[in-house]
């Protein structure tokens, strides 16, 4: 990685008016109209250090914009996003372009740098990466369906494998080490290959510290979404239970692996756990009326939960663990790898990255299953989740026979709260937003209450 400078400093004030239009439209945008954008930082390139020879086709000037964003349904009321932009003359209205502005210099036209190659070449050479500005971006394209980042498949940059690479742009950027990056650099360091190949990452300092703004990894060739393929599996009436069982064993082998190479956290207040989880159920039975029926079924679960917790001889052990685990966050080609660090982006920094039970990633893909089987529109859609259900849980156990320090009828206990727990939330998002979907988590709380 290379130096890149660091300048406080604001767009021009029709800039600022253009881009507070354009952000809420964008899908990683983390809030609605009522947020408010600040800009904060201008990054630029040292053009002696960078080459930054734009590819075939791309013109302009790099600004990477971080923009503080506030608002009371973002987490803490405040986070700090990246905006990239290409700026260039004021006839070049392609390649992601925002809008034609009149700055203090003359007119000009702004461009997303996610969907614009210099902006590409930008983020590659500032980490190190070498080669041809034309070969490097020679059938890039911006990964469809990303919602909270912006992620380019770049076919032409080296690799050990010869594949590619994906660049990751971080449209949020975490305070200090971005867990997309410690994460999957410990591990691949370490030789598994239960991730991508991390290749490298920008890393810029500011004054409030440093931090992440992109990510390189290698290109998994071939590769299909786990969600999507699991949907695919289901509409055909196939059972899940051979992807489902290898699959288990990965999550586990990669909890070991997190246990081994990142720091492990104190033992397990498990009094405050079950006091989290009752406030979210309390908030969920609040929000959602249909639940209102199940509240007292929800309580002694928890209540029989806290009895179990408090009886165990030994402290429950807590560690590093995905944060966000679903069929989503997974790749298939040849064999399964984990994607995502980052944790549930509702959630602050410091909450995602704290050390938790290894079963909350467990109970994340139990819930994933249910999900494919609903919208891949498995013919018994029942079965189908409970026999990849138990695949899956199969092939985790095959790999990690200690549950944290707890015994086989507390973890399992422990795991229906956290399903539980999901389904809730679940319940009450079906609701607000996609109430024909509805029955998919209300079905899971039934299950889960009536076993």
């Amino acid at each position: 990685m290379i130096d890149v400078s660091v300048q406080h400093a604001a767009p021009d004030p029709s800039v600022g008016d253009l881009l507070a239009a354009w952000l809420p439209t964008q899908r990683w945008f983390p809030g609605g109209p009522s947020v408010q954008a600040e800009p904060w930082l201008a990054v630029t390139f040292d053009q002696e250090e960078v080459d930054l020879a734009p590819p075939e086709g791309a013109h302009g000037d790099v600004v990477l914009l971080l923009t503080r964003l506030r608002g009371p349904e973002l987490p803490g009321g405040e986070v700090v996003a990246q905006v990239p932009l290409v700026l260039s003359d004021p006839e070049d209205v392609s390649l992601g372009h925002i809008g034609t502005v009149e700055t203090a210099t003359g007119e000009v036209a702004v461009h997303d740098g996610g969907a614009n190659p210099a902006c590409w070449v930008a983020l590659l050479r500032a980490m190190g990466v070498a080669g041809d500005p034309t070969t490097l971006t020679e059938r890039g394209r911006v990964l469809a369906g990303e919602q909270s980042n912006t992620s380019v498949i770049l076919p032409g940059v080296p690799s050990p494998s010869g594949a590619g690479g994906m660049l990751k742009i971080l449209r949020t950027i975490a305070d200090g080490p971005h867990p997309d990056v410690v994460v999957p650099q410990a591990l691949t360091a370490d030789g598994w290959e239960g991730v991508p190949r991390f290749l490298g990452a920008l890393e810029i300092d500011t004054d409030d510290g440093a931090v992440h703004l992109a990510i390189l990894s290698e290109l998994v060739p071939h590769a299909e979404d786990g969600f999507e393929m699991a949907c695919d599996v289901a509409s055909r009436g196939e059972p899940f239970v051979e992807q489902a069982d290898a699959l288990g064993r990965l999550v586990a082998e990669l909890h070991q692996r997190m246990a081994t190479l990142l720091p492990t956290g104190p033992p397990l207040d498990a009094a405050r756990f079950v006091a989290g989880l009752r406030r979210r159920a309390d908030r969920a039975v609040a929000e959602a009326e249909v639940l209102a029926p199940r509240a007292a079924e929800v309580t002694a679960l928890l209540d029989d939960l806290e009895r179990r917790l408090a009886a165990l001889p030994e402290p429950v052990t807590t560690q590093r663990i995905h944060g966000d685990l679903h069929l989503g966050q997974t790749l298939f080609s040849e064999g399964w790898k984990v994607l995502d660090f980052e944790g549930e982006p509702q959630r602050s920094v410091d909450e995602r990255t704290a050390p938790d039970l290894p079963l909350r990633d467990v109970a994340g893909m139990l819930r994933s299953f249910d999900y494919a089987a609903a919208v891949g529109e498995a013919p018994e859609p029942a079965s189908w989740q409970a026999e990849a259900a138990d695949a899956f849980l199969a092939g985790y156990r095959k790999t990690v026979a200690d549950h944290a320090g707890m015994d086989e009828d507390t973890a399992a206990v422990v795991l229906d709260a956290l399903v539980l727990d999901k389904a809730l939330y679940e319940v009450v998002y079906e609701s607000h937003h996609r109430p024909t979907w509805l029955p998919i988590p209300l079905g899971a709380v039934d299950r889960l209450l009536r076993d």
